[in-house]
């Protein structure tokens, strides 16, 4: 009887492995056939009545092969796809295969409300709407998820555990629930019905138990991937919203000053950004313009690249400080936040229209560039960054401009992009370009030097790169 069984589940397993097999390989040469022997007994008897033991082994290791095999082919099959709803048609599919049912369901566990919620649902083969879930040990799914084990009942109607699909108008008369497990964590149930009593038999239970462990593996691998897929689209939207945010705080244009052209150019290496630039009135024919490097890139930079630019304003809200006495007041507040790793390298000058004077001072900024009469120079102004040390001191100097000077403030992003070039290694490039660059206009300057700073093809620039330009007209 034993032998026999298992004739007949390698048999069964043969059918399937055929029945799944490609077209292409179905049309294949006769001579590369799959072949199925009829239906018969594994061994018959010998003249003395006893089974041949040779003949018994060799069923069994075929039908155990033949299990393997189909395993095998729908583990691939199964996690060939990462959307969840993909996975549940190809297990759908997969069971229908082995067993026929009138009602097929797969709820999946919900870790964080302990709850076993409806997901995929077939009434005699066609889709079924069906909402709503149940905790653990609630019908005879919620007792299988519970045990963690199969739980096959022959006649429903006898059983005390058993609960009526909502809104499905099928006289259950027998009913398989098999959980599905990984890594002893449960991921779900299984659960089949069928209007016949003692449908199910426990060699449809050992099939899918079987199966059962690849199901489980498809779906946890689905679901993760479907729970990284919104996280990431969640990630850019709120970056998407933080650089809008970011950009609102930048001026929407350059100011306009009588007796200058002023031209700003902007170039975030990632989404967010740790440069800023700023126009503040300071009265009749004066304004300030500030131009700022946070340490660092993306979304700290960016939060504390906003706060600087708060403040900034809400102290030329009160007064109109000089340019050293403004960074003196910055380092005290940015020094009381304490957030280590993060400084500010910022240059802050004032620009008096009338008197045609440039008053700077730096916390350790780059040195502007001044293009007079042709000839290309570096505004030698220095100090130390923002919100590192105690009391630091920042010294002021004052440019005295004439007609058609050029002043070009960069943030070092650009010398960082254009060092990555690997033309030159110096800031001979940079110097090349500004006054190359030099008898345009202060908006086309500043233009053209983000562009000729642009990385390679596919390459990540190296940094931030903010541009402001003062002409002189």
């Amino acid at each position: 009887m034993f032998v026999i069984e298992k004739e007949n589940l390698r048999l069964k397993w043969s059918r399937i492995l055929l029945r799944e097999r490609p077209d292409s390989m179905k049309d294949e040469k006769k001579d590369q056939e799959f072949v199925i022997p009829h239906e018969q007994p594994a061994a018959e008897a010998g003249a003395d009545g006893r089974l041949d033991v040779c003949d018994l082994g060799s069923s069994a290791l075929s039908g155990s092969m033949a299990q393997m095999q189909f395993l095998a082919e729908a583990a691939r099959d199964l996690n060939s796809s990462l959307k969840v709803e993909d996975v549940l048609q190809k297990i759908a599919q997969r069971v229908y295969n082995l067993v026929d049912c009138h009602l097929f369901c797969v709820m999946l566990w919900n870790e964080e409300k302990k709850v076993l919620e409806h997901s995929y649902s077939l009434k005699f083969g066609e889709h079924l709407a069906q909402e709503g879930s149940f905790p653990l040990g609630y019908g005879i799914s919620g007792t299988a998820a519970e045990l963690q084990r199969p739980v096959r009942v022959g006649d429903v109607t006898q059983d005390p555990r058993y609960v009526r699909f909502r809104h499905v108008e099928v006289a259950t008369r027998s009913e398989l629930a098999i959980p599905l497990i990984f890594q002893d964590r449960l991921v779900g149930v299984l659960d089949l019905e069928s209007m016949e009593p003692d449908l199910f038999t426990e060699e449809h239970e050992q099939m899918l138990t079987a199966l059962a462990s690849h199901m489980a593996t498809a779906l946890v691998n689905a679901r993760l991937y479907e729970k990284m897929l919104y996280q990431e689209k969640d990630r850019e939207r709120n970056l998407a919203t933080a650089r809008k945010i970011q950009l609102g705080l930048l001026p929407e244009r350059a100011p306009k000053l009588e007796g200058f052209e002023i031209g700003t150019a902007f170039s975030p290496a990632r989404e967010l950004a740790g440069d800023f630039y700023d126009f503040l009135p300071y009265g009749e024919g004066r304004i300030a313009v500030a131009v700022g490097d946070v340490a660092g890139k993306s979304t700290a930079a960016a939060l504390y690249a906003a706060l600087a630019v708060g403040i900034i304003r809400g102290h030329v809200m009160q007064q109109t400080f000089a340019p050293a006495e403004l960074l003196s007041h910055m380092n005290e507040h940015l020094l009381a936040l304490r957030t280590e790793t993060r400084f500010l390298a910022m240059l802050y000058a004032l620009v008096d229209a009338p008197a045609r004077t440039l008053t700077l001072a730096s916390a350790a900024f780059p040195y502007p560039r001044l293009v007079r009469d042709g000839k290309l120079q570096d505004v030698n102004v220095s100090g130390l960054p923002l919100g590192l040390f105690d009391t630091p001191e920042y010294q002021e100097i004052q440019l005295q401009l004439q007609q058609d000077d050029v002043v070009v403030i960069c943030s070092d992003g650009l010398e960082d992009c254009l060092y990555e070039q690997g033309e030159q290694l110096d800031d001979n490039r940079l110097d090349a370009w500004v006054h190359k660059l030099s008898t345009r206009s202060a908006q086309e300057i500043a233009e053209e030097l983000i562009i000729a700073s642009e990385p390679a093809l596919h390459r990540v620039p190296a940094d931030d790169r903010t541009v402001v330009v003062l002409k002189v007209t």
